[in-house]
């Protein structure tokens, strides 16, 4: 089996202080930005970095993640 990562998600507490990081401070380019909720950036070929608010987290998958 070839193992590799594809999606890495993380849960953040303040996504607008988030996205100022990564897109004004790296100047990289959101795959998917839907305020309040996600951020989505492809970080290499086939990795995806995601980041989450807590409460649209748990919308999406169900509970909240492991602390």
């Amino acid at each position: 089996m070839d193992q590799r990562v594809s999606f890495i998600t993380l849960v953040v507490t303040d996504l607008d202080v988030t996205r100022r990081f990564y897109v004004d401070g790296l100047g990289w380019e959101p795959e998917l930005d839907v305020a309040s909720e996600v951020l989505m950036f492809r970080v290499a070929d086939k990795v995806v970095l995601s980041l989450w608010v807590e409460s649209a987290f748990v919308a999406e998958v169900g509970h909240a993640p492991a602390r």
